[in-house]
């Protein structure tokens, strides 16, 4: 009966085959360095339409001020001594803020 070599008796067989293969033909190994790992991203969220138009409206500042040109908002104009906006513009208004709440 064929005894069978053990796992130590054919680690040192195959590392003799291996330095012996090695000694006649140096170039018979050929090693590579690992792959690095691809480097993850930082999150970035995308720009909302509010972010969007904050950059427009900021772009649109910047060019103003270098132009020299002060604009005023519309909320803030007044025309005649008075404010250009008043509860009058809104019928309604005032009743609705006035009336209790019916929930």
């Amino acid at each position: 009966m064929l005894t069978r070599p053990d796992k130590n008796a054919l680690r040192a067989m195959l590392e003799s085959q291996v330095q012996e293969k090695l000694q006649h033909d140096p170039d018979a190994v050929t090693t590579y360095a690992a792959k690095p790992e691809p480097e993850r991203k930082p999150y970035t969220s995308k720009p909302t339409v509010q972010d969007k138009a904050l950059h427009k409206e900021l772009q649109q500042m910047r060019a103003d001020a270098e132009a020299g040109v002060i604009r005023k908002p519309e909320s803030d104009a007044v025309v005649d001594d008075k404010p250009n906006l008043a509860l009058d513009d809104y019928p309604g208004l005032r009743e609705a803020s006035s009336a209790p709440n019916q929930w």
